[in-house]
């Protein structure tokens, strides 16, 4: 099951019947998964992972359909709907199949080697002249439709670098090392590419907590000091203008200057939407028409109010405390058994918890709130917590079957 799982990952991500036409009238996603819920329904040996994040991801689907069901834009809401429940129809497909701490270190791979596929032929054809030309620059794509334009395409590479972490702290040959450090190397380029400014805050972030982490903190801060600068000098002046306008909105041109300050306004637009629609918001989808721009919010923190309102902000928060809770978890399942903390299944929690801080800053400047990983990644983090709660009571119930049997000769 984990293959087919990791195949359909692959068909999410790449989604080839978007670059090739002929494949979009053949409906191969949607034939692909049903194909894979029949074979899980009548083959496949099921267990339902318990995790608070099961209750958390259905009161935002809740809320999420009652918002869309009481819009005047329903029409806008749907597709937001329907993707949303595609993509939790899968996070049920994981959590109730996959089980062991290898299965869950070979889905990461998969994952990761979807992505690779996706960014190498993202990079092929921006190197034939494939690219957008925006904010001064010549930005890269992502190849397909729905996630490819150059801030979703690079956000998607961001949130995948914790997890390569993650799979190479326990890759065991000197190829796999070669494989995630050429991973790694290629998502940088990649981000650098698309010159989108949050993916650029979102990625010295990322590096920044990965060396104050490491037991190497000072080697790889040093590595990191010498190679900013290095790095800089290499890069277009374009892309060292459009990466500046962050600090100095005078380096881009004017639409860099409104773009940056669309921001800011996608909070106070998803203000003005809650109060207007205090309870439900104004439905999923419909940001840009209420407001009469036609964009969308470029603001997480607005679009949670703005288009699901106050109930939506609940159940956000509730999913953002269950991840909380699931990785003090497993901070305390650790702590009681120290070897836990060299397992795959703690370094994904790790990883799961970093990419869900990474979403959470780069929300100021995008709007990833129906976006797959919350889900996908919160099927990991909750599969690698149950096999955590599983090794602990093993090691319980050995323990108390060592207990020396005391006798009474009273």
């Amino acid at each position: 099951m984990v293959w087919l799982l990791g195949g359909y990952m692959w068909l999410f991500i790449h989604r080839p019947f978007e670059v090739w036409p002929v494949l979009g009238s053949m409906q191969i996603e949607r034939g692909y998964m049903l194909a894979m819920i029949v074979y899980w329904a009548i083959a496949v040996d099921k267990e339902w992972t318990q995790n608070r994040l099961n209750l958390a991801f259905l009161a935002f689907g809740i809320v999420m359909a009652a918002a869309w069901v009481f819009s005047r834009h329903g029409d806008l809401g749907a597709p937001r709907m329907e993707e949303w429940l595609k993509v939790a129809v899968f996070y049920v497909l994981v959590i109730s199949t996959v089980r062991t701490d290898q299965d869950l270190k070979r889905l990461a791979v998969l994952y990761l080697s979807a992505v690779a596929l996706y960014m190498a032929h993202s990079l092929w054809e921006y190197r034939n002249g494939r690219f957008q030309w925006t904010m001064g620059t010549a930005r890269l794509l992502g190849i397909d439709i729905t996630h490819g334009d150059p801030n979703t395409f690079a956000a998607t590479l961001v949130y995948s670098l914790p997890l390569a972490l993650a799979v190479w702290r326990h890759a065991q040959q000197w190829w796999q090392h070669g494989l995630l450090a050429g991973y790694t190397a290629l998502s940088v380029g990649c981000i650098l590419l698309t010159s989108s400014r949050s993916a650029f805050v979102g990625l010295v972030f990322l590096l920044a907590v990965v060396a104050m982490m490491s037991k190497h903190r000072w080697v790889l801060m040093l590595l990191l000091a010498l190679a900013a600068p290095i790095t800089w000098q290499v890069l277009p002046k374009d892309r060292q203008n459009r990466f500046m306008t962050l600090i100095d909105p005078s380096f881009g041109p004017e639409n860099a200057r409104e773009s940056a300050e669309g921001r800011a306004k996608g909070w106070r637009d998803g203000l003005r939407l809650w109060r207007q629609n205090p309870i439900w918001g104004v439905g999923p989808g419909a940001f840009g028409t209420e407001t009469g721009g036609g964009y969308e919010s470029h603001h997480l923190y607005g679009q949670v109010l703005g288009e699901l309102g106050t109930l939506g902000a609940l159940a956000f928060l509730g999913i953002l405390a269950a991840f909380a809770a699931n990785a003090f978890e497993a901070q305390r399942l650790c702590a009681e058994q120290p070897e836990l903390s060299e397992s795959a299944s703690y370094s994904m929690v790790l990883a799961v918890s970093l990419t869900i801080v990474l979403m959470l800053l780069m929300g100021f400047g995008g709007h990833n709130l129906y976006r797959y990983t919350w889900l996908w990644f919160g099927a990991f983090e909750a599969i690698a917590l149950a096999w955590l709660r599983q090794q602990t009571e093993v090691a319980d119930e050995e323990a108390s079957d060592c207990d020396p049997m005391i006798l009474d000769y009273a």
